[in-house]
């Protein structure tokens, strides 16, 4: 726990080097009005965070960089409940106002106006309805060695496949296998069966892996369309001006590892998510910090509005943007499916 001096010591110089990008000097942090404290005093409380991994130094008499962990402290001492200027509520209610009344241009348009807001990338996703998820399974014998699976989902869709059997199985068998799956895996998504771990036999473990399959094909069945803006104002960051950078960004886009990461990382109704650097489960977004809120109406159609840049980048606006936006585009997104005008 770090106390009140040291606190502000570390927010100020995370605000200060997400400025400059250049490692921040104590003589600087010690100039700013909101820290009242000598350069001295600043200097062993970059000592501090040095060794409890809140900033980085290349040398003790370097500047100091945050590190993730202290990225993840700032992010969580941020006001969640921090408005939006009056400036961008008029310009999202004009811009959205003077568009097209479609889901495609809704995107597009709410892209656009948070990649300029964060001065970084941003994408949005086009509302889906939720991931296929297991309403029972049924097994049924067709013959001594042959059985078809049936998958229903909650969706009202019907999947059948055949399984062949290596031993002889009565019915009331494949009913017994039946009934143990469904009360393991019913009501889950592709993703929960997959992370949910339950002692098989090797029998019910080829049962489970072929309904993860039919789940997986179900979940990518359809591309989901978005709008991605911004990518010169991620390239023009500091961070990411060296010569590889610019086809890390390509790399992660054609062979959409940010769509299908965001996909996997949807957060639940109202909530937002920050991932810094490591944070990201996919080693090619490490590099970047991402931040994502969902939009729509839960259970009927959901989509993803979010923001992609550096780890230095300005997060206050960015999640203000976010927060807002999602909030401002779901109520589009209701008025659209009750059919108000």
């Amino acid at each position: 726990m770090l106390s009140d001096r040291t606190a502000t010591v570390l927010k100020t110089l995370v605000e200060e080097y997400i400025d400059t990008a250049v490692p921040v000097a104590s003589e600087s942090i010690a100039g700013r009005s909101s820290v009242k404290v000598s350069s001295a005093t600043v200097r062993n409380k970059m000592v501090e965070l040095a060794e409890e991994g809140y900033i980085l130094r290349p040398h003790i008499s370097s500047g100091g960089v945050p590190s993730n962990k202290g990225y993840r402290f700032y992010i969580e001492s941020l006001d969640e409940d921090l408005e939006p200027p009056p400036e961008l509520r008029r310009q999202v209610r004009s811009r959205f106002g003077n568009s097209p009344r479609d889901l495609e241009s809704w995107v597009k348009l709410g892209s656009d106006i948070l990649s300029n807001l964060a001065d970084n990338m941003a994408i949005v996703t086009s509302p889906r309805p939720p991931l296929p998820r297991v309403k029972y399974i049924q097994i049924i014998q067709i013959q001594e060695f042959l059985a078809l699976l049936i998958l229903v989902l909650e969706q009202a869709k019907l999947r059948k496949q055949l399984i062949p059997l290596e031993n002889p199985y009565t019915q009331d068998d494949l009913t017994v296998v039946a009934n143990k799956l469904n009360t393991a895996y019913s009501g889950l998504t592709y993703k929960e069966l997959l992370s949910k771990s339950v002692k098989l036999t090797p029998f019910e473990e080829t049962v489970r892996q072929d309904a993860l399959n039919v789940l997986k094909g179900e979940s990518e069945e359809e591309e989901t369309d978005h709008s991605v803006d911004g990518i010169r104002l991620l390239l023009g960051q500091p961070e990411f001006a060296q010569g590889g950078a610019a086809q890390q960004v390509v790399e992660i886009l054609e062979h959409k590892i940010l769509i299908k990461s965001i996909l996997s990382e949807v957060p639940s109704a109202g909530n937002l998510v920050v991932h810094i650097g490591e944070e990201n489960a996919e080693e090619t977004l490490k590099p970047f910090s991402i931040i994502l809120c969902q939009y729509g109406i839960p259970e009927t159609a959901t989509g993803v509005i979010g923001v992609v840049g550096p780890t230095r980048m300005e997060y206050s606006n960015a999640m203000v943007g976010v927060r807002f936006l999602s909030s401002f585009m779901s109520d589009l997104v209701t008025s659209t499916h009750s059919g108000l005008p």
